[in-house]
């Protein structure tokens, strides 16, 4: 071994025979020992060091009369274990045994364990303070804590049992270190935490503010650290690539910046570039580093010769140590200790034990082996260690989040709040392995949910939230391979422990779920429906808190998926629960009667996670609550008519609209004018011109009704609304005033309609239906309604340059709707900038779509929730309230043609020949003449949006009196059924049908050219 700096030549016993040789011009001793020294920690007063045999020694360090420091002679530490590394502050020695227990080492040399740890791997001392790493990945701390040392918060000043580190108990550690009054974790894919003294930026924060916390090195993220090492008050650390960053006191160069100033944050020490480092060690006051090429390099305070430079005048520049050049040894690591320093050749190259090459923690221990061990067959002492091994691995969060780590080409090393660090298809893999077992499985989720409770929520590290992706990991697979009742209790604990987690952690896992491969979010969302299928599915539904929370998940998983774009994007339905309708009659029960119905219960599904509702749940629950009303409408009606001791009369109990076949929207609004609004509560009545409708044909004249009304209410004709270029779109218009009726009608009109379940013909863009359902519209939304405006938009957005923009010479000034307006009426012609694009993008969309139809808008709101409820109009998204409302196009005319009935005459097979004829007149339509058929059988243009795969047509002979070619086809719109007559040749039915269809009242236009 090589000693320099303090008292370099003294304390070691040689090998037997050998005499020191005197120092090299540089100071530097060669020291023939006989043995090899695999751990050495040097402090104020005293230097150990550990033997390859595992035997440890001592050496007291004492002030001599002359007021040097000299060493006294090297003494054994006896202790029935042997020693696995040693450690010293200023004044005291700590050791770890092999077995994993702490030793402190009293005056006279007797080490005393520390009863209150266990299973250690390792430890680290600062002047007067320790820390401890054990197996399962705790910190543990004790000392003096006045700067914040020992982590523990500001209360805790000093403690002489070992306190542990709660904050980072989820974080795989792999290494602890300590100096002066700082101290260090280091995470198993690089992340760097540090707490205590700071005066001088040794903590590498950025600032001089002591921490009395474990705080993330963020300027040490995706740096690839793998060794920290501390000196008083400065610190080193070693990235996998060789690099080395220093940081903190610069008063003696010991940074090697080529400077003697304080570094608050960690920088690369430029003059070791083109060297790659392996090993570190920090002295008191300066800094050694060992090179693949096996050079020592020193930089720092040299005063007591530790640098090994000998007369050398730059102290702050790494520069290679003077070893002796005629011995063909290699050196094999390095130490540094106070004032001295060390460096150990060997020419074994089989030496175990170098202290200082701590890569991974015994957490990351092969999993799968370990699978592999459980799984086997074994006898009950062996059972009873594995039980252990099984309870310390998923007790223990630390554990697993250092499992199955992404190790290929390092990636686990770029783990960031955006992205794991995991491989996942490895975790399926091993826990495929661990269910076969029952009784295995049964300690894995004892531990499990014993551990899930004091997860914390907010780690300090974004590695403590691996758990959460590992465990949905297992839950799919118990789900596959275990009855369905198995991974319930597991589900509810992991989702109360997710719900536990702060706003900051969620939008971790969020985005690291994310980013996540389509195919495995999927299965991660089919880990909760699953769970929630199988709980809904008894009989009774426990609506308990437990159930909610495992809503609540997928409702963050959901809200998750809606920031994602496509395509990565999931579809939404995919989040949807398959629940029978009495699960949702029983959610509508306790929504509409609460506590009346079933005492302290509420709804579980039903107005607050709309989200795992498919549509047809929605309208299913939409029109049990209007039919409902409505009998309820009448019922109260009915009793306050019998109150007054008169019957009833039938338009009592219908809200009845009387119309002139001429002049429909003119009537209806006069009619609305008047009307109480509890009447739209109760069932429709349309009357045209007097005429009462046959009992057959009540919803076909509601239906003819609500096309006629929006057809020409949003005609041009009606004056009502403004429409985008390609006149396909109406939108409110800004000039309108809102005490205006119509608009309140409008309104209710709507409302009606989705009330009674009709679609109408209403084409604005989706922003409508995002703005009733309180969504704010977007620059997509523009995109709908005008593509020239938005594609403006857009290039000011993100197409121009800073320069371009300026050459446009615009301002906040826009003409909507004919008129001038002003985008910031506080600063007018405001002009538009680089730095201002966004906030004029975001006003124009914002006039467009609110500022500018606000009081109309309010009215139209008003008026259709006079009709809905506005809790269960909130159960649809703004696409599906739309579809319900419009209706989806039909073109599939094959399935039509497919699905047909016939009846009477027609019911023959093969089909009948006038059957036959009337396929190829329809085939030989247009394509508008056959939405114009669509329309004269349903009364609809479009199909209802959860009757398209359902719709179909019946078609019978026609009872006519007189010949049949002189009557045209007749259609009842209720029950989409056509009467046929018998026609004489294809040319007669194609002109009957034709005249018929060009007669009714719906006329189709080119299509996207007119409203």
């Amino acid at each position: 071994m090589f000693s320099w700096g303090e008292d370099s030549q003294r304390g070691f016993r040689l090998k037997d025979g050998s005499d020191t040789a005197p120092p090299t011009a540089e100071g530097l001793n060669h020291l023939q020992l006989g043995y090899h020294i695999t751990a050495l920690s040097a402090g104020r007063t005293v230097l150990a060091f550990l033997k390859s045999n595992g035997n440890a020694f001592i050496i007291p360090i004492r002030e001599s009369p002359a007021g040097s420091r000299v060493r006294g002679k090297q003494k054994f530490v006896k202790f029935k274990d042997k020693i696995k590394t040693v450690s010293c502050g200023d004044d005291t020695v700590t050791l770890l045994s092999k077995g994993g227990q702490v030793l402190c080492v009293d005056s006279k040399l007797v080490p005393r364990p520390m009863q209150m740890l266990c299973a250690v791997s390792q430890v680290a001392c600062g002047s007067h303070h320790s820390v401890a790493l054990t197996e399962d990945g705790q910190v543990y701390t004790w000392g003096q804590g006045s700067r914040g040392q020992l982590g523990l918060g500001e209360r805790q000043p000093s403690t002489k049992s070992p306190q542990h580190l709660n904050s980072l108990s989820a974080v795989p550690l792999v290494q602890v270190a300590a100096g002066g009054g700082q101290s260090f974790a280091l995470s198993v894919s690089g992340a760097v935490f540090s707490w205590g003294s700071n005066h001088c930026g040794q903590l590498g924060l950025g600032d001089t503010t002591d921490r009395h916390t474990p705080t993330p090195v963020h300027c040490l993220n995706l740096k690839k650290t793998t060794h920290i090492s501390c000196g008083k008050a400065h610190t080193a650390t070693l990235t996998k690539d060789g690099g080395v960053f220093t940081f903190g006191s610069g008063e003696y160069g010991q940074l090697g910046h080529n400077s003697f100033r304080d570094e608050l944050r960690p920088r690369l020490v430029a003059e070791l570039w083109g060297a790659k480092v392996t090993k570190i060690a920090c002295g008191r006051h300066h800094t050694l580093v060992l090179t693949d090429s096996k050079r020592v390099y020193s930089f720092g305070c040299g005063e007591q010769g530790q640098l090994g430079h000998g007369e050398e005048s730059h102290p702050s520049v790494p520069l290679p140590v003077q070893l002796p050049q005629d011995t063909n040894d290699v050196i094999k690591n390095i130490f540094a200790g106070e004032n001295c320093s060390f460096a150990v050749y060997t020419s074994n190259e089989d030496v175990q034990g170098e202290a200082n090459t701590v890569g991974v923690n015994t957490v990351t221990h092969c999993f799968d082996h370990m699978i592999n061990k459980w799984t086997a067959e074994c006898d009950s002492k062996t059972w009873k260690q594995m039980k252990k091994e099984i309870h310390r691995m998923f007790s223990s969060a630390s554990c697993l989040n250092a499992s199955f780590l992404e190790k290929s080409k390092d990636e686990h090393f770029q783990t960031s709040p955006k992205y794991c660090g995991l491989n996942l298809p490895l975790a399926q893999l091993a826990f495929q392995k661990l269910v076969t077992k029952d009784n295995v499985f049964a300690e894995v989720e004892g531990a499990l949910l014993n551990l899930l409770p004091s997860l914390d929520k907010q780690p300090v590290g974004v590695e403590g939230l691996r758990i959460f992706l590992i465990l949905n990991e297992l839950l799919h697979v118990i789900q596959n391979h275990k009855p369905p009742l198995q991974s319930i209790k597991l589900a509810k604990a992991i989702a109360a422990a997710i719900l536990n987690l702060s706003a900051g952690s969620l939008q971790v896992i969020g985005d690291w779920w994310s980013s996540l491969p389509s195919s495995t979010m999927s299965k991660h969302v089919e880990v909760w429906k699953q769970a929630l299928s199988v709980i809904l599915s008894n009989e009774p539904v426990h609506r308990s808190s437990e159930v909610k929370n495992l809503l609540l998940v997928l409702q963050f998983m959901y809200n998750v998926n809606h920031r994602i774009a496509e395509p990565q994007k999931m579809p939404e339905s995919e989040f949807c629960l398959l629940m029978n309708k009495t699960f949702y009659f029983e959610d509508w029960h306790l929504w509409r009667f609460g506590s009346s119905y079933k005492k302290n219960t509420e709804p579980l599904i039903l107005c607050s996670f709309p989200s795992v509702m498919d549509l047809e749940s929605k309208k299913f629950v939409f029109d049990l609550n209007a039919q409902f009303t409505q009998r309820n409408t009448m019922a109260r009606i009915f009793g306050e008519i019998q109150r007054e001791f008169r019957f009833p009369k039938h338009q009592d109990l219908r809200f009845e609209v009387e119309v002139r076949r001429g002049s429909v929207l003119k009537d209806t609004f006069e009619h609305l004018a008047f009307t109480n609004p509890s009447d739209y509560k109760i069932p429709l009545m349309v009357y045209y011109d007097g005429n009462l409708p046959g009992w057959n044909d009540l919803y076909g004249y509601v239906k003819d009704f609500f096309y006629e009304v929006f057809h020409e209410m949003v005609s041009a004709e009606s004056g009502m609304f403004m429409y985008n270029d390609s006149k396909t779109l109406a939108w409110f218009p800004s000039k309108a005033a809102p005490e205006d009726q119509r608009y309140l009608h409008f309104g209710v009109l709507c409302g009606l309609a989705l009330y009674n379940q009709c679609i109408i013909h209403l084409p604005f863009p989706l922003a409508l239906f995002k703005k009733l359902l309180g969504v704010k519209p977007s620059l997509g939304d523009m995109m709908e309604f005008s593509p020239c405006v938005e594609e403006g938009l857009k290039n000011i957005l993100e197409d121009y340059t800073d320069v371009e923009i300026d050459i446009l010479d615009m301002d906040f000034s826009i003409n909507w709707d004919g008129t001038n307006v002003d985008l910031d009426p506080h600063n007018p012609e405001k002009p538009l900038t680089g730095q201002n694009r966004k906030e004029y993008v975001e006003a124009y969309v914002n006039h467009a779509f609110n500022t500018s139809v606000e009081g109309v808008f309010q009215e139209f709101k008003r008026g259709f929730f006079q009709v809905c409820d506005q809790d269960l109009v909130k159960l649809f998204r703004p696409r599906e309230l739309q579809e319900v409302l419009v209706g989806k196009d039909f073109n599939d005319w094959a399935r039509l043609k497919q699905v047909t009935g016939y009846e009477g005459k027609y019911n023959t097979t093969p089909l009948h020949p006038t059957i036959q004829m009337f396929w190829e007149v329809f085939d030989d339509l247009t394509e508008d003449q056959k939405k114009a058929f669509l329309c004269f059988v349903t009364g609809f243009e479009r199909v209802p949006i959860l009757d398209v795969e359902k719709f179909k047509m019946k078609i019978r002979d026609q009872q006519v009196q007189g010949p049949p070619d002189q009557f045209y086809p007749k259609a009842y719109t209720c029950y989409s059924e056509l009467e046929l007559p018998l026609y004489s040749t294809k040319e007669i039915m194609q002109t009957r049908l034709t005249e018929a269809l060009s007669s009714n009242k719906i006329i189709f236009k080119e299509a996207g050219t007119e409203l």
